[in-house]
């Protein structure tokens, strides 16, 4: 049975810290067509893509089809799926760069001829046309009236790409990797798409050609809204049924006739959203829907009250109805109050929401935010942090205590990053995870406060019972300076 050996085991160490500590040569994509893999050493190097359109299509619920499906005839379907969505793609300009069992992604670039978010939305509905009008029929017909409905994210913008992987013993496993927002915005965009729909960021539907905005009449065909995903809003538009109609003649259905009703999702990247308005827009949705049921309920009480007035027991009835309307007071009390807890419920959220914003584009930023900005809007997370009852490590673990180290190493504030690591030891609540090695090693180096280090270390296990995960990271640092056996004796006496 093969085994790692030690030797293996250094080389790969060797192999890490070199990627690591070789500067990443990064120079702007000049090219009209996606870039491959071939295009790139295995080297620290990488190309920028001004504008450069991301897609990416899945198979909705394809959980729930693969349980209920042979495992061969779910090979046809990925089979099947993957390479229909593959020629879409290729044929309207794009590469497909990844294929991930029921999810392909695919990258476009601007020519001369054509825009990336042209080809973009060419793609996708080329897709659903494909899906709807040739895939599920051939499914139907031959995978015992099977259907798939799938859903298409696109997002446009900056994106940097660098070959990972490697070549071993005649195999050949290097692949592109795809870093930045629009990867990332447009994968979330796909997950919370519809069956049969279509969701894309704004900064894409601005950049998109009229001809793909409107129907034939020219009425607008995409419907603007926001979807809520986790703890974060993402803020987008969305077509149903957004077929090339000229390839299937009449489908009985006009492009877009199903509307995104738009309720959802993600904080960092909704970019100038205005909270207020957010949460403005719940609340009168929240009182549209109290008075339907208001209004339900009251054609319900009158015909209740007509019954009862045919009946012979109409006393009884009319006291059942007098102690009725003693409940709807109450709850007309009740409602009174909460609705005066709504300015308070809307502050409340307005901070906490802005909260999570703040920390989020401080940590989407990473290092192009200059020193003096990073305190300053660390600062402000702190103050926002104290107003809803959080200590500064609470805060800290929340920005996340490694970003705040690294990003102060980066910038030689070798003092602040090595406060930062004690701190963790020393605080009255301490994290159940403790900075990694990589990152605290060259701060006490720096600075030569290994034993300071050391003294805070065995604080930590007096004082706080950590977890032995925590332990065996601190003992990891230490052993970096010669100090594991002294921690180690310390640790171990106060254990047993």
């Amino acid at each position: 049975m093969p085994n790692l050996s030690k030797a293996k085991f250094n080389e790969i160490e060797r192999r890490i810290e070199r990627i690591f500590t070789t500067d990443m040569e990064v120079k702007d994509f000049t090219g009209d067509t996606v870039p491959a893999s071939e295009d790139l050493p295995d080297k620290n190097r990488g190309l920028i893509i001004t504008n450069c359109t991301i897609l990416f299509v899945d198979i909705r619920s394809s959980t729930k089809l693969s349980d209920k499906t042979q495992a061969k005839n779910m090979a046809k379907i990925y089979r099947a799926f993957a390479r229909g969505m593959s020629m879409c793609i290729n044929e309207s300009g794009g590469r497909v760069r990844q294929i991930a069992g029921d999810r392909v992604m695919g990258v476009f670039v601007d020519d001369v001829t054509e825009s990336s978010v042209n080809k973009g939305i060419s793609a996708a509905q080329a897709i659903l046309t494909v899906v709807e009008h040739l895939f599920n029929p051939l499914c139907r017909k031959n995978v015992n009236n099977k259907e798939i409905g799938c859903g298409i994210g696109l997002d446009t913008g900056r994106v940097l790409t660098t070959s990972i992987g490697m070549k071993h013993q005649g195999e050949d496993s290097r692949d592109l990797v795809w870093t930045g927002k629009t990867a990332n915005i447009s994968s979330k965009h796909t997950d919370l798409a519809e069956a049969n729909e279509i969701f894309v960021t704004k900064r894409f539907y601005d950049k998109l050609s009229q001809t793909f905005k409107t129907d034939a009449e020219g009425n607008a065909i995409w419907t603007k809204g926001y979807r809520l995903k986790g703890d974060r809003l993402f803020e987008g538009y969305g077509v149903y049924g957004f077929y090339l109609d000229e390839l299937v003649g009449e489908t009985g259905e006009e492009p877009g006739e199903k509307r995104a009703t738009a309720s959802t999702d993600d904080l960092p990247e909704a970019e100038g959203i205005d909270a207020t308005r957010i949460l403005t827009d719940i609340v009168q949705g929240i009182e549209s829907q109290v008075g339907d049921l208001l209004g339900n309920f009251e054609q319900v009480f009158l015909r209740e009250v007509a019954v009862t007035a045919r009946e012979t027991h109409a006393e009884k009835k009319l006291q059942e109805l007098q102690n009725r309307e003693e409940e709807i007071k109450k709850k007309e009390i009740e409602l009174q109050s909460k609705e005066q807890n709504i300015p308070h419920i809307i502050q409340t959220k307005e901070r906490e929401m802005t909260y999570r914003l703040k920390i989020a584009s401080l940590r989407d930023r990473g290092d192009n935010i200059k020193p003096s900005d990073f305190w300053v809007e660390l600062k402000h997370i702190h103050d926002l942090g104290a107003k809803m009852g959080k200590s500064i490590g609470t805060v800290h673990e929340d920005v996340y205590s490694w970003f705040i180290v690294y990003y102060l190493r980066n910038h030689g504030e070798y003092e602040a990053a090595f406060q930062e690591l004690v701190r963790q030891l020393t605080d009255d609540y301490p994290p159940s995870y403790i900075v990694s090695a990589w990152n605290a090693v060259p701060v006490i180096k720096n600075l030569g406060k290994e034993r300071e280090y050391l003294n805070a270390a065995r604080y930590y296990v007096k004082h706080h019972n950590p977890p032995i995960k925590s332990i065996l990271e601190v003992r990891k640092i230490l052993a970096a300076f010669g100090l594991e056996k002294e921690f180690g004796n310390y640790s171990n006496q106060l254990l047993e």
